[in-house]
């Protein structure tokens, strides 16, 4: 991500932020994205720097012109930024999307848990995984194949999050775009994301020292995703975002092996 890119970032959550979040923002920032991601000529247009203020408005109002009100005003604002690529524009508009639907559902829906839970589907039923990832299945007949699995037994942001991730892939693996999606959704609650490798369900007191452990070495408090592995005994397999904490009891014997071997 380009300096310009970050910067423009932090602005655009504070755009948003102004402007109050709720599903139906989040939907039409969504296609959006969508539609700039089927036109690079529009992306490119759109942060052109040499291009004159007013003129990338007027051409953002009329491109997005059947959005409401609102989704309009954001857009009109993020044209006004600096990013690095057109293509941060299309992303900057999903992140600012998914907040929208985790600030929507609030802490009453465990959207990140939703998202988690879909991707371990995901990726255990071959079929599906093939039908959401297909090149040649059409944008909206993916995203009408998540309704088809998922509506009605998951909240309805997380179906919005995951129905918009499956149309517009832009080259991302299913399971890394559902794991970035719950990680901008917990960072939106304040927390960053953790999932925890373990042979066996954490116990609450397991659960309280990870917490207490992730809070001093991060600065912040953590979502706990839990995942079963037995291949571990015992232990635990720790990661946030790049980093990995393995104090798996088969990393130390692994470890050990190594070292005689040497």
């Amino acid at each position: 991500m380009g300096a310009q890119t970050s910067h423009s970032l932090e602005r655009a959550r504070e755009i948003l932020t102004r402007h109050g979040a709720s599903l139906p923002l989040a939907q039409q920032l969504f296609a959006a994205g969508l539609g700039l991601a089927g036109s690079g000529s529009l992306a490119h247009a759109l942060t052109d720097s040499s291009a004159e203020p007013k003129a990338i408005q007027d051409l953002a109002e009329a491109a997005f012109s059947a959005l409401s009100k609102d989704a309009r005003s954001v857009i009109g604002e993020l044209v006004e930024l600096r990013w690095s690529h057109p293509n941060d524009v299309g992303a900057a508009l999903e992140e600012l999307a998914i907040r929208s639907c985790a600030q929507s559902a609030g802490a009453a829906k465990d959207v990140v848990g939703e998202l988690l839970e879909i991707s371990e589907i995901v990726h255990s039923t071959a079929e599906l995984e093939l039908g959401l990832g297909s090149k040649r299945a059409t944008p909206a007949a993916r995203a009408a194949l998540v309704s088809a699995v998922f509506g009605g037994k998951v909240s309805p942001e997380a179906e919005a999050i995951v129905r918009h991730l499956v149309a517009d892939p832009r080259g991302r693996r299913i399971g890394a775009m559902l794991q970035g999606g719950a990680e901008i959704v917990a960072d939106q609650h304040g927390e960053g994301l953790a999932i925890v490798t373990v042979a066996k369900p954490l116990s609450a007191s397991q659960r309280k020292t990870i917490s207490s452990m992730l809070v001093e070495r991060f600065g912040r408090a953590h979502y706990i995703a839990q995942q079963i592995d037995d291949s571990l005994v015992g232990g635990a397999r720790i990661r946030v975002g790049d980093n990995v904490i393995d104090g798996s009891i088969s990393q130390r014997l692994n470890d050990l092996r190594n070292a005689l071997a040497g």
